[in-house]
């Protein structure tokens, strides 16, 4: 007859297939929740529990979502999948900044869907997409739909800039003091020579002499006793 072995768990103090009592095992996911895994594998080290860094992460791993409260504001945006073939929505709740949910569609039936679900919305933020505010409109009817910040500052931007463009001949020629002042080498080099001073180039037959030395090492050419030696009668400097 085999041998069996029976083993009866006592409440709050044995777990089966546990190797840390219940009391124990809180301290380790209260340690891992607040400092994940090398972290809290040394802090636990110091509380005379070893511990790796890979069982306080399984431990962070295997508590449960906290419950999230209701939404009452959230955005709705599309997001590109794959640039200019695939697109999905993302849903997220405006106060805590924590993404709700997401779907690989942007069509109207999928968010009015998930707004029937969760009634207690009371704002939408949106784009300027037709599609989304149909959306809210079916599942949402009761919710105040809202444009988004960005969207607003990109589509006034983008009127400003037609207005001036279609009316630029009405527009006068701007005088001198209202353009910067023309600097020879632009207004990096104007702000190198404040800092530094104007650079000393010395002579012209210097600046040769460097230019041929300069072309002698990249193309591996020189002459014998080095570009100085192309101009007989100079003194070298």
């Amino acid at each position: 007859m085999p041998k069996t072995t029976f083993a009866e768990q006592v409440a709050d103090v044995t777990v089966r297939y546990q190797r840390r009592t219940p009391a124990l095992q809180q301290v380790v996911a209260a340690v891992a929740v607040a400092l994940a895994g090398k972290a809290g594998s040394r802090l636990l080290h110091h509380l005379n529990q070893t511990l790796s860094w890979a069982p306080v992460l399984n431990g962070l791993m295997a508590l449960p979502d906290p419950p999230a409260p209701e939404p009452r504001v959230i955005a709705a945006d599309d997001f590109a999948l794959r640039r200019g073939r695939r697109y999905g929505t993302l849903v997220v709740d405006a106060e805590s900044r924590l993404p709700l949910d997401m779907w690989d569609s942007r069509d109207a039936e999928p968010l009015a869907a998930w707004l029937r679900v969760h009634p207690g919305i009371e704002a939408v933020c949106r784009d300027g997409s037709q599609t989304y505010r149909s959306a809210i409109s079916a599942g949402a009817p009761e919710a105040t739909q809202v444009s988004d910040r960005f969207h607003l500052w990109q589509g006034l931007g983008r009127k400003v800039y037609e207005v001036v463009a279609a009316h630029r001949g009405c527009l006068p020629e701007p005088g001198p003091e209202a353009t910067a002042p023309a600097v020879a080498g632009g207004l990096t080099a104007a702000r190198t020579r404040r800092r530094r001073g104007t650079p000393w180039y010395g002579s012209s037959t210097e600046k040769l002499h460097r230019d041929l030395k300069a072309v002698g090492r990249t193309r591996g050419n020189l002459p014998p006793g080095g570009p100085m030696a192309s101009c007989p009668g100079e003194t070298p400097p």
